[in-house]
C-alpha cells in the first residue's frame, strides 16, 4: 500500500509540474513606433487612409504598400490586428505616457512634454506599467524611445529621469536613437538635404529636415538597438556600447519572465535615411497636384472655426511656398511630393529594422509563450486638412498601429482583425490581464483580453483622445465627435464620409446624436478607474 501510495505521489508530482510548466507567466516584447500612422502594408488599404488620394489607383496603391512595409505586413499576418486603434492624445509625450502610466492626458495633466511626468503632482508616485511588472518578478529592459526620450539628464536646470530608469527598468540602456550613426561607424556620415527644406538658420529647425544620408541602415542607432533586443530574445545575452561609451553586457535570467521594450524613433523627423530607400517610391507615381489642393481646400470650408484656425498658416502652407519660390509654377506640389516621399522612405527605413525583430521573434526560443505588442504612439497628417504632423483631433493623427501576437491563443489571434475601436490606453490592463497580475487601482483602459480570445468581441465603450487641456474627441464605431475648448464641436459619419468631408455639427437631422455624445464625453471625462 505505502509502495501505491509513492508512485501516486510521484506520478501527481509529475502531473504537478507539467501543469506549472504550462502556467508559466507569459514574456512580453513591446515594440513602440514613433510618428507611424497607417500608411503600411496592414492598414494601407483600410477607408479613409490618405493613401487612397495620393495613389487612386488600388493596383498601384497596393504594389507601394508591399514596398512600405513587408516586416510589418508578416508580423501582422502571425498576430491579431486592430484596425481601429487609436491614441490617448497626438503627441508623443502624453501619449507614451498616458500608455505607460495609465493614466490618461485629462486626468494626469500631462498634455506637452515641459517636463518628465514625475514631475507633475498627479504622476509622481504612479506605478509605470514595466514598474509593476518589475516588482511582480519580471525582468523588465528597454532601450530607445519608450517613454518619450531614452537619456536622462539635467534638463532646465532640473534632473529628469525621461526613461524612468530608476523606477521602471532592470536594465535601461542609455543610448540615441533614429537614423544617425552609432558610435563605432567612423566613415563618411554626409547627409543631403532636400532642396525643399528650407532652413531657417537654427538649429532646433533642424529636426525638421528631409533628405538623404550616406550612413547605411545597419550602421545606425535604430537598428543597433532592434538587434541588441533580438539578440536578447535569441541568444539570451546582448551588448550595446551606450552614449557614455560604456560598454553594457546584458544576460537573460534563467528563473524570472521578461519584459523588453525597444523603442525605435523612425519616421519621426528628420526623415533623412539612404537614398535607395528614397528611389522606392518615385514622386511621377504621385496623384499630387491642383485638383488634390482643391479638394483639400474644399474640406476646410465646414470645419468650426477652431479648427480652421488648424488649418491656417501651417507649415504644408510654408512647404508649398518654398517649392513655388524654389520652382515656379508647380513648385508646390514638387515640394509636397519630395515631402511625402521622405516620409514613406523612412517608414520603409523603420520596416526593415522591424524585420529584425520579425526575425528574432521567429527564432525566439521561448517564442510559444512570448506575447508581441507593436504599436505606434498616434496617427500622422502629411497634406490632409492641410496640415503636416500630429496634435489635432482629426481622424489621421490619433489613427495608430496595433499589433497583437499571442502564440498561447494562435486559434484565435493569428491572422484576424479585430474593428471595434480600443485605445492605447488598453495596453497596461491588458498587459496585467495577460500575465495574470492584480491592475493597479489608477490604472484606466479596458482589458482587451477577451478581444484576443474573439475578435468579434466589442470594446464596450467609445474611445477618448485628448490633445491639450478641455480639447477632446470621442471615436465610436460609426462617428467622430470633437469638442474644443471654446466650445465649437465637429461630427463625423466615418462609415459614411472615412476622410470626414462633411462636419455634420449643425446638421438638424444629427442634433440628438451629437447631444448624446455630448452627455458622453463629460460623463466619460468624470470616470475613474
Amino acid at each position: 500500500m505505502r509502495r501505491w501510495i509513492l508512485l501516486l505521489g510521484i506520478v501527481l508530482s509529475s502531473f504537478s509540474g507539467f501543469s506549472q510548466e504550462k502556467e508559466k507567466p507569459p514574456n512580453f516584447l513591446f515594440i513602440a513606433v514613433d510618428d507611424l500612422n497607417i500608411y503600411n502594408s496592414p492598414m494601407g488599404n483600410y477607408p479613409g487612409n490618405f493613401l487612397e488620394k495620393i495613389y487612386p489607383s488600388k493596383m498601384k496603391r497596393s504594389e507601394v504598400i508591399q514596398r512600405l512595409t513587408p516586416n510589418l505586413d508578416r508580423l501582422g499576418q502571425q498576430s491579431m490586428i486592430f484596425n481601429r486603434a487609436f491614441s490617448a492624445a497626438p503627441l508623443c509625450g502624453p501619449s507614451r505616457t498616458a500608455l505607460l502610466t495609465g493614466t490618461p492626458p485629462h486626468v494626469s495633466g500631462y498634455y506637452q512634454h515641459d517636463q518628465h511626468f514625475r514631475g507633475y503632482s498627479s504622476l509622481t508616485n504612479v506605478v509605470t506599467l514595466p514598474q509593476h511588472l518589475k516588482n511582480n518578478g519580471y525582468y523588465t529592459v528597454g532601450i530607445g524611445k519608450v517613454f518619450h526620450k531614452g537619456r536622462s539628464y539635467l534638463d532646465r536646470g532640473v534632473f529628469s529621469d525621461w526613461p524612468d530608469q530608476l523606477y521602471s527598468w532592470s536594465e535601461w540602456v542609455e543610448v540615441h536613437s533614429g537614423t544617425a550613426a552609432g558610435p563605432d561607424y567612423e566613415f563618411d556620415k554626409s547627409e543631403t538635404p532636400s532642396r525643399y527644406w528650407e532652413s531657417d538658420g537654427k538649429r532646433s529647425h533642424n529636426y525638421t529636415r528631409f533628405g538623404s544620408t550616406s550612413v547605411p541602415r545597419e550602421k545606425a542607432n535604430d537598428y543597433l538597438n532592434a538587434q541588441f533586443i533580438a539578440d536578447l530574445i535569441v541568444k539570451g545575452e546582448a551588448i550595446r556600447q551606450d552614449l557614455h561609451g560604456k560598454e553594457r553586457n546584458l544576460t537573460l535570467p534563467q528563473d524570472k519572465p521578461f519584459f523588453l521594450a525597444c523603442g525605435l524613433f523612425a519616421p519621426h523627423l528628420p526623415w533623412v535615411v539612404p537614398q535607395e530607400y528614397l528611389d522606392m517610391f518615385p514622386i511621377d507615381e504621385m496623384a499630387i497636384d491642383q485638383d488634390l489642393l482643391d479638394w483639400i481646400e474644399s474640406d476646410l470650408k465646414d470645419l468650426s472655426a477652431y479648427g480652421q484656425n488648424k488649418t491656417r498658416n501651417t507649415h504644408m502652407d510654408e512647404l508649398r511656398r518654398f517649392g513655388i519660390e524654389l520652382d515656379g509654377k508647380g513648385g508646390d506640389m514638387n515640394a509636397w511630393k519630395a515631402y511625402l516621399q521622405a516620409y514613406l522612405a523612412t517608414i520603409a527605413y523603420s520596416d526593415r529594422n522591424i524585420g529584425v525583430l520579425v526575425d528574432a521573434i521567429e527564432q525566439n526560443p521561448q517564442k510559444d509563450n512570448t506575447v508581441v505588442m507593436l504599436w505606434s504612439d498616434h496617427g500622422y497628417h502629411v497634406g490632409d486638412k492641410n496640415r503636416s504632423g500630429k496634435v489635432t483631433l482629426w481622424e489621421a493623427a490619433n489613427h495608430c498601429n496595433l499589433i497583437i501576437r499571442d502564440p498561447r491563443i494562435k486559434e484565435s489571434t493569428e491572422g484576424k482583425r479585430a474593428e471595434t475601436p480600443v485605445s492605447l490606453q488598453d495596453l497596461y490592463p491588458t498587459v496585467v490581464s495577460l500575465a495574470d497580475l492584480d491592475k493597479p487601482e489608477h490604472v484606466h483602459g479596458v482589458d482587451l483580453s477577451l478581444i484576443l480570445k474573439n475578435s468579434k468581441e466589442e470594446r464596450g465603450q467609445p474611445v477618448l483622445n485628448t490633445n491639450g487641456k478641455d480639447n477632446h474627441a470621442l471615436r465610436t464605431d460609426g462617428f467622430r465627435y470633437i469638442r474644443f475648448r471654446n466650445g465649437d464641436q465637429e461630427l463625423y459619419d466615418l462609415e459614411k464620409d472615412p476622410f470626414e468631408e462633411i462636419n455634420l455639427a449643425k446638421s438638424e437631422k444629427h442634433q440628438e446624436l451629437l447631444n448624446s455624445l455630448y452627455q458622453q464625453l463629460n460623463e466619460m471625462l468624470k470616470t475613474r478607474p
